[in-house]
């Protein structure tokens, strides 16, 4: 079982500012923390999950004590940081943030990476291969089970009674994933007679806009802005979709980070498109998934329109995907790449401080 202390810090999405002082409070809290704890026992091993990168330092009280140190890297925090405030990657803080980011790295016994992209860009600024893990954000299969049966009912063709073809999407509501021209495509798509709804998941800064926008389309019932969804019923709020959608737009952060709704999606069945990113290309294919050109509303309307007129095209993808990326990369095999590592690092966890 788990143990879990909760400390009393609340995040708040705001400035620069704002940002740095919750990390920096949430780092001395933390600290504290792993050092009263270390007090009373011993443990073998430390992981501490990003972000911040620099959170890694705040397992040193539990170092002394002989603890290993695993560093889970869940995102490229200098590229995150350049495309959240539209900085480029030239600009001093992204570089400072890279310089610590490659410190941290240093510093721990071991560290994760979420895909091969993400693991490139460490490397390239200068960590050692030899640290690293790379664990994909694959999806959990007890919140995410596989459809009943493969190669389902898409097969099929359309029902004898035609439904309006359902697209899903999920998560934060920002304008680097590109939500806008999911809307924007979907009105176009409407304008040339076909029956669609698109479902979007997910809160986030840039909803009021995307409700303006779907006001000035005149999207009505063709669009439903569901909301937050806790992680246990997102899988059952997906099911039975026919399309879903990853509309995400190219810069350094979005490039390298394999979209988890894509992994959701195939874990489930659901026939995807996706932009032909080199974190996706790493591990999808134009077999296992519609891929088009990021940022790209005309590409992203001709692989809307090409999915949502093949059914036969939707069942081949959904089934390849499942064959070709969750069988090799699905969960259960992170699980044992994981499990291996901390045992290992557990067991070495024993030197003096």
């Amino acid at each position: 079982g788990a143990r879990v202390y909760r400390l009393p810090l609340a995040r708040r999405r705001a400035g620069r500012l704002r940002y740095l002082w919750d990390y920096l409070a949430f780092f001395v809290a933390a600290s504290l923390a792993v050092g009263l704890l270390s007090a009373r026992r011993r443990y073998p091993l430390v992981q501490v999950n990003s972000l911040p990168d620099f959170l890694v330092w705040a397992a040193w009280p539990a170092r002394l004590t002989g603890a290993r140190v695993l560093l889970d890297l869940h995102e490229l925090m200098p590229e995150l940081f350049a495309s959240k405030y539209a900085t480029g990657m030239d600009h001093p803080l992204p570089r400072l943030l890279g310089r610590i980011e490659t410190a941290a790295i240093r510093w721990s016994d071991a560290s994760l990476a979420v895909s091969q992209p993400c693991l490139e860009r460490y490397l390239a600024r200068g960590a050692p291969a030899e640290r690293f893990t790379v664990i994909l954000n694959s999806a959990d299969p007890s919140l995410f089970p596989p459809p009943a049966t493969a190669g389902d009912a898409r097969a099929a063709g359309p029902p004898a009674s035609p439904a309006p073809l359902r697209i899903v999407s999920h998560g934060t509501l920002v304008e680097r994933y590109g939500y806008d021209l999911l809307l924007a495509a979907l009105a176009r798509l409407l304008d040339e007679g076909l029956d669609l709804r698109l479902e979007i998941l997910g809160a986030g800064e840039q909803r009021p806009a995307l409700e303006a926008q779907a006001r000035a389309l005149g999207l009505g019932e063709h669009l439903t802005l569901v909301g937050f969804v806790p992680l246990d019923r997102v899988a059952e709020r997906l099911a039975g979709a026919d399309i879903g959608a990853v509309a995400n737009r190219s810069d350094p952060f979005t490039d390298r980070v394999l979209p988890t709704k894509l992994m959701e999606y195939a874990a489930l069945g659901i026939p995807a498109l996706a932009p032909a990113t080199p974190a996706v290309r790493a591990y999808f294919d134009a077999g296992m998934v519609q891929l088009f050109e990021p940022g790209d509303l005309d590409a992203l309307t001709a692989a809307l329109r090409r999915l949502a007129l093949d059914p036969a095209l939707r069942a081949r993808l959904a089934d390849a995907a499942m064959t070709g990326f969750v069988a090799r990369h699905g969960w259960p095999r992170m699980a044992e790449r994981y499990t291996a590592l901390v045992e290992r690092l557990a067991g070495e966890g024993d030197r003096p401080g």
